[in-house]
């Protein structure tokens, strides 16, 4: 099924733009006002100047039209501009390389969130969490529930902000009495964009410093942590639960086995269904060259540490994964020590079959939750409102 073209190409033969316009719809976005702004570039070459302009402008005009509604005392609906402004603002930074235009990019989206926080209002707070590599801030989605809940740490993986990753799932685990914290971690977000942190291979360092802050709050259940990932996520998440046993639970929305001979391959080929830029990879590793990201990118492999995992374990991935082959899904289920283990493979047939769902998202952020759910005991919070 390798090459079934199972993602929606909004730009005919380029992989790398249709899949941040999928990206983005999974977010949140909307496909009418992401269509105004990018038809003109579905021709000719890309162009990453035009790129940028397009999704600044999108953004532009969602946050005008808010402004309309504010005066016009519609502040719910000004809010959730602001949230999808938000999302095109993020997802334009993402293919700008590290500069002057890509920090501004950024700041655009975090003051365009903070303002639907504010407005619509979102069940979110912001925190941060004191760690080894400075602050690293997310947002709580808490759950409406009277006792503690169990809450779900959240990482988005090698592009992916914790903005982004709440539109990803928004209040599926507040449904369920889950609270959700959507991190900003070594190698992602603000760390990386705003103080040069770049990622590190042993992720349950930053993991143990959340959970020390989460032990802190009352409202959080610390006997029922869980831990997910998406994407590169699904390193970051496995590689913590081996080492940070106050984790009971972890997923992995994307199978990771060896990143670092993934990008050994990707390189060797310039493959072109790589989802940003070369930049990205020394970028993330914290190195000056492509030839030094790639030895790094070595340290970044399960094949020794899915064996320690013992947990229960859910692994997601696409039959027809383009970024990871859905045999390195295989591989880590196999190595995986958990005794309860789940590895949920979609098909082309089904829909899901791209990196992460990103093709058909929803059944695989339902399972998510309900697996969750199932596995912390919890029931339904049947009076929680839409978050939109």
């Amino acid at each position: 099924m390798n090459g079934a073209r199972t993602v929606f190409y909004y730009f005919p033969d380029n992989y790398m733009w249709s899949s941040a316009f999928n990206l983005a719809l999974m977010a949140g976005g909307s496909l009418g006002e992401m269509h105004r702004w990018l038809a003109p570039l579905r021709d000719g070459e890309p162009e990453p100047e035009a790129w940028g302009k397009a999704w600044a402008g999108m953004a532009g005009q969602q946050e005008e039209q808010a402004e309309k509604d504010l005066q016009a005392g519609l502040r719910r609906s000004a809010g959730l501009r602001y949230l999808r402004a938000s999302v095109y603002h993020a997802s334009g930074e993402r293919q700008i390389a590290p500069g002057p235009e890509k920090t501004a990019s950024y700041r655009a989206a975090l003051d365009a969130f903070e303002k639907a926080i504010e407005l619509a209002p979102l069940n979110v707070e912001r925190i941060e969490v004191p760690s080894p590599d400075g602050v690293l801030p997310g947002y709580l989605i808490p759950a409406r529930t009277a006792e503690p809940a169990p809450v779900v740490i959240f990482y988005g993986g090698f592009d992916v902000t914790k903005e982004i990753l709440y539109g990803f799932v928004e209040e599926e685990f507040v449904r369920r009495g889950i609270t959700c914290l959507v991190m900003d971690s070594p190698g992602v977000g603000e760390p990386l964009r705003l103080r040069n942190v770049p990622s590190r291979p042993d992720y349950e360092v930053p993991t143990g410093a959340i959970i020390d802050y989460l032990e802190t709050r009352a409202d959080v259940d610390a006997g029922r942590i869980g831990v997910m990932g998406i994407s590169l996520g699904g390193y970051y998440a496995p590689r913590s639960a081996a080492f940070e046993p106050r984790i009971k639970a972890c997923a992995a929305w994307g199978g990771i086995w060896d990143w670092g001979a993934t990008w050994e391959k990707r390189w060797a080929t310039r493959s072109k269904t790589v989802s940003v830029p070369w930049f990205q990879l020394p970028w993330v590793m914290g190195t000056d060259t492509m030839e030094a990201g790639l030895e790094r990118v070595k340290q970044w492999t399960l094949v020794d540490v899915l064996p320690r995992l013992t947990q229960p374990l859910l692994i997601l991935h696409g039959e027809n994964d383009r970024q990871v082959a859905v045999e390195d899904a295989y591989k880590a289920y196999e190595a995986a020590g958990s005794s309860d283990k789940t590895l949920r493979v979609f098909s082309v047939a089904e829909g899901g079959a791209e990196h992460c769902q990103t093709d058909e998202p929803d059944p695989a952020r339902q399972l998510i939750a309900d697996w969750f759910a199932q596995r912390f005991g919890t029931r339904p919070a049947q009076t929680v409102p839409d978050a939109r």
